[in-house]
């Protein structure tokens, strides 16, 4: 015989009451949310979620929009998000859209025709037209890893700029003044929106001044993001003639087309070239030597997005627009040499 919402609430010794409302998206505290998943597991629950959508006049499904899961960053970000939801009793819609906010446009209203309780997306130029579709319908939606400055709109980012300003101070305590960056800067900075790019950008710039160290036009490059603009960097970067000493590299993915020119030229790390690349994913523990990092928490950016959205939902706009910036984790390993005056 399939386990009822009450044989959950005997186990946990939990009431009703607190067990429906945590299966229909509303906030328990969290050593109960883990008692009460805990439950569903060891009794195999399956909630009826047609009849539960019916009661709550909800679908509990999230859309996610994003342009694309071949960037790891935004796989993991994905795949945490969706881990959540699941625990919430919800379903997540993917939509891809390739950077072309045409196609945002239609996936859009393709989430909102599917009936979404809400939508989640990672920010693209153009999104506003996406949140003002979103408003129209009455669709809650948060925006991911870039905020929103034209229009009052929920977002969770990372704090970049003080984890790039302590790679920076890092670098500078052991002897380095010459020190350059790859950054998104012309792909991800508008007038409109709080990019990562453009508050890590910001935190490499204060740490030099904090440290009377003049920025050096000749040391910084912009990318797009990319493994090829990270490798199209890194070689014109060495083709000027002065070189930094240390290096800060602004993803994941142009930190693998870097560090793959850098082998091309023959250049050695950290011997000739110090590194620190923000985003501390596989490729900065297995390359050789491993990289010294600062990392994003994308499972409290999820949880964090998660939690939102469903507040949302439940009516729950006390605080709105809520504006998150998350903190990032610098790990030091062997990508930096000393220097000595």
């Amino acid at each position: 015989m399939a386990a009822t919402i009450k044989d959950v609430a005997r186990e946990t010794r939990l009431a009703p009451s607190t067990i429906s409302k945590y299966m229909n998206g509303g906030r328990v505290r969290r050593e109960n949310q883990e008692i009460i998943e805990k439950a569903i597991r060891k009794l195999d629950y399956h909630p009826n979620s047609a009849a539960r959508g019916l009661r709550a006049q909800k679908a509990f499904t999230i859309g996610l929009l994003t342009g694309g899961l071949d960037n790891q960053f935004f796989a993991r970000l994905e795949w945490q998000i969706e881990q959540y939801l699941k625990e919430r009793q919800y379903t997540l819609y993917v939509c891809c859209y390739h950077d072309k906010i045409e196609r945002a446009e239609r996936d859009m209203r393709f989430l909102i025709q599917k009936k979404v309780d809400g939508i989640l997306m990672v920010t693209i130029h153009g999104a506003e037209r996406c949140v003002k579709i979103a408003g129209e319908n009455h669709i809650p939606i948060v925006l991911l890893d870039r905020g929103l400055k034209s229009l009052p709109v929920d977002y969770v980012m990372s704090n970049a700029a003080p984890g790039v300003y302590e790679a920076v101070e890092y670098l500078i305590r052991r002897g380095h003044e010459k020190i350059g960056m790859i950054t998104g800067m012309n792909f991800h900075t508008s007038k409109d929106y709080r990019s990562g790019a453009e508050d890590g950008y910001r935190g490499f710039q204060r740490a030099l001044a904090d440290y009377d160290i003049a920025l050096d036009e000749e040391y910084l490059i912009d990318g797009d993001f990319s493994f090829a603009s990270g490798y199209r960097c890194m070689q014109e970067l060495w083709k000027r003639e002065r070189h930094p000493t240390a290096l800060v590299i602004g993803n994941y993915n142009m930190c693998i087309g870097a560090v793959t020119a850098m082998h091309n030229l023959g250049i050695r790390v950290p011997d000739e070239l110090s590194v620190i690349t923000f985003d501390d994913l596989e490729f900065s523990k297995i390359v050789t030597p491993p990289l010294t990092a600062v990392g994003q928490q994308t499972d409290l950016m999820a949880r964090e997005a998660v939690d939102l959205i469903l507040r949302r939902i439940d009516g729950d706009y006390s605080d709105f627009p809520r504006k998150m910036k998350v903190r990032t984790l610098f790990t030091e390993r062997e990508s930096v040499a000393t220097l000595y005056k």
